[in-house]
């Protein structure tokens, strides 16, 4: 069961990682067209479109909620939602693979121990919550190798020193784009916190006949459409202030069948991580996230590298890389073996 959870979560996360891959290649579109469009498939119609398959008389489980239960998962749902809109801006700024690195590395400690912190504190002194505290610095090093090794690309770029960028236009946007993906870093843990005040959503769902394996889809369904309500604003916002909406019908049917893979995506990285999560017990919260996260990580620095944004990259940015991807994969392995 547990080196089962371990695959569905490894293989949520290289989901995870390519959800914004396809955005590459969407070039007739602006940026904001296509997260907007992006944002309806992934946050609205697909969790729903899932839970609706999965979950029988799924609709009859949120009356029989408490309200304390739907309030968490509503604020962390609020909260996820403001970081994905950082997301986005991030990687319109300094790209996917950076983004990826420092939002969903910097996640992972807050991630991580918060679900092990409200479920049982003690464990937290315990040799295993030692090592799970071990395992998670090793994970956020191998992230900062590789924040690092984006960098040195950057100022490769502009042909100068770090000192000389600082006070180029390209700097700033670079720094801009640095505090968003921080920012959102510590809002996109409260995904994982979701997770851990969901235990209700579950029981619920498996007593109107759910699988185990489906328990949680309830849940994403109800948290990702609040989370959606950022994206909702930042749009209208948007659209309005610059006069896009004159714009929204228009663009090749092929950018318009981008949206609904990507949404695809989303919810089904999603479902394997819950189910993956559920599988490893009442640690996989703890042990779940940093291994998701991660290997969203090197999904995300993967589909950087094949869309050529490491293209003419330093060398010596190109081994810090490489070294941070290594790293992480040697500590996701140590992070597997906490389940057992």
């Amino acid at each position: 069961m547990i080196g089962q959870g371990v695959g569905l979560i490894l293989l949520a996360g290289i989901l995870g990682g390519s959800v914004l891959a396809p955005i590459k290649v969407m070039r007739s579109w602006r940026f904001e067209k296509s997260w907007a469009i992006y944002s309806i498939w992934a946050y609205l119609i697909m969790p729903w479109a899932v839970a609706l398959l999965t979950v029988p008389h799924l609709m009859s489980i949120y009356p029989q909620l408490s309200a304390r239960t739907m309030f968490i998962c509503a604020f962390c749902g609020i909260g996820w939602g403001t970081a994905v809109v950082l997301y986005g801006l991030a990687v319109n700024a300094i790209g996917l693979s950076l983004t990826t690195a420092i939002l969903y590395g910097a996640s992972i400690a807050v991630g991580s121990l918060a679900p092990l912190l409200i479920s049982n504190r003690a464990r937290l002194a315990s040799a295993q919550g030692i090592l799970i505290v071990l395992a998670d610095t090793g994970v956020v090093a191998g992230v900062l190798l590789c924040t690092w090794a984006g960098k040195i690309r950057d100022v490769a770029r502009r042909g100068g020193t770090a000192e000389d960028a600082s006070h180029a236009r390209e700097s700033k946007v670079f720094l801009r784009g640095v505090i968003a993906a921080v920012l959102g870093a510590f809002l996109s843990s409260l995904f994982n916190i979701a997770l851990a005040y969901g235990g209700e959503f579950n029981a619920l769902a498996i007593a109107h006949g759910a699988s185990p394996l489906n328990a949680a889809n309830a849940q994403w369904a109800f948290t990702v459409t609040f989370g959606y309500l950022p994206n909702l604003l930042l749009t209208i916002v948007t659209f309005s202030r610059r006069h896009y909406w004159k714009e929204l019908p228009h663009g090749p049917i092929s950018h318009w069948l981008w949206p609904p893979l990507m949404g695809l995506m989303f919810i089904g990285g999603t479902v394997l991580y819950g189910s993956g999560a559920g599988l490893l017990g009442s640690m996989g919260p703890v042990l779940g996230w940093p291994m998701y996260m991660s290997m969203s990580i090197i999904g995300g620095v993967f589909w950087g590298y094949i869309t050529r944004e490491w293209e003419k990259a330093p060398r010596r940015s190109l081994q810090f890389l490489a070294a941070g991807v290594l790293l992480q994969l040697v500590f996701i392995c140590m992070l597997g073996t906490l389940g057992r």
